[in-house]
């Protein structure tokens, strides 16, 4: 009988070797994965630190065919655009019916900025490309690095009214200004120095929206108008005074009470346009702005009376109560002058 000669098996042996062998090749495989590793964070670090460019912006000037809401609906060189007004959008003043405005917007005809048109800019709408920006570059490792300006923190865009009150409608003051009819808005937020009536002329500080910030009796060297509130001008540092007493005091100068400077004269305008309707004392006029209310009290010199339809030539002061009203001659543009 033969006996056969089977291997001895060691299995303690086997398994401490492949042991061996396994921490071998995870040592040499674990520094090269990572490194790819952090190499692709780096690149994905630096691919999103990149600012997105920014969005494509057109210029559309047109004329106003109606305020609905939130929008404005423009007639353009290509027809109606309807332009929507957000919280965001800057305005330069309240729009009427007719008036030519120049809007920046962005692709989905949102508004950044709305302005009056200058008299000679014609209809029509330009495009601008974004421009991307160059990716901000990395300091060495030795250079020191300035410390950055904040920056100027700009004021949002308010607008300072002195107009008078048409009508009190609930949370509405109704007001007459150089381009028709404002509804300004009076929210919880307003400020209030009194309680107004019609007729009483108001200083109010109104968001893009018609909503009133603050309300106060405007003063007797207000003019009514419509102007943009100005920010506050940063204070220069200056050197401190050197304290040297003087000799003498100077004497102040006396006022002399009846030499005083003249008042001047309200500004008058002259306008001509075509009668609307006539409610009461008031002439509703259609002008090259938009409509008008022009007050006719005791004091108006009218030459003949007038009905709808009726083309005058009003001279009226800066509240639009009249000084005399004719008929407009048939060569005469409508349109407002001032003398």
């Amino acid at each position: 009988m033969k006996i056969l000669n089977l291997p001895t098996f060691r299995p303690l042996r086997t398994g401490i070797e492949s042991l061996l062998i396994l921490v071998t090749f995870l040592v040499l495989v674990s520094p090269q994965s990572l490194f790819a590793t952090e190499g692709d964070g780096v690149e994905l670090a630096q691919v999103s630190s990149q600012p997105s460019p920014p969005p494509k912006t057109r210029t559309v000037v047109a004329d106003l065919l109606m305020v609905d809401g939130g929008f404005y609906v423009v007639r353009g060189e290509r027809g109606e655009i309807r332009i929507e007004v957000t919280p965001e959008t800057q305005l330069a003043e309240s729009f009427t019916f007719g008036d030519r405005i120049k809007a920046v917007l962005l692709p989905d005809d949102k508004a950044i900025s709305i302005t009056r048109a200058q008299p000679g800019e014609p209809i029509g709408t330009t495009s601008k490309s974004p421009v991307t920006p160059a990716p901000p570059s990395t300091p060495s490792p030795g250079a020191k690095s300035k410390p950055s300006t904040p920056p100027t923190k700009v004021s949002p865009n308010v607008r300072i009214i002195v107009a008078d009150i048409l009508m009190v409608d609930r949370n509405f003051y109704i007001i007459r200004s150089d381009y028709g009819e404002i509804r300004i808005e009076v929210t919880p937020q307003t400020k209030l120095s009194e309680s107004f009536k019609f007729g009483d002329r108001i200083k109010a500080r109104v968001t893009p929206q018609d909503k009133a910030l603050s309300i106060v009796r405007a003063s007797p060297d207000d003019s009514p108008g419509i102007r943009l509130e100005e920010g506050p001008l940063a204070s220069t540092p200056t050197a401190p005074p050197v304290g040297i007493a003087p000799e003498t005091e100077p004497t102040p100068p006396k006022h002399d009470p009846e030499t005083t400077a003249p008042k001047v004269s309200p500004k008058v305008r002259t306008i001509v346009a075509e009668i609307l309707m006539i409610d009461g004392n008031l002439y509703v006029v259609r002008g090259d702005r938009g409509e008008i209310r022009i007050e006719v009290t005791a004091e108006t010199t009218l030459s003949e009376s007038f009905e709808f339809g009726d083309r005058i030539k009003a001279k009226i002061l800066p509240n639009d109560t009249a000084l005399s009203i004719e008929r407009a001659r048939p060569d005469e543009p409508l349109g407002a002058q001032t003398p």
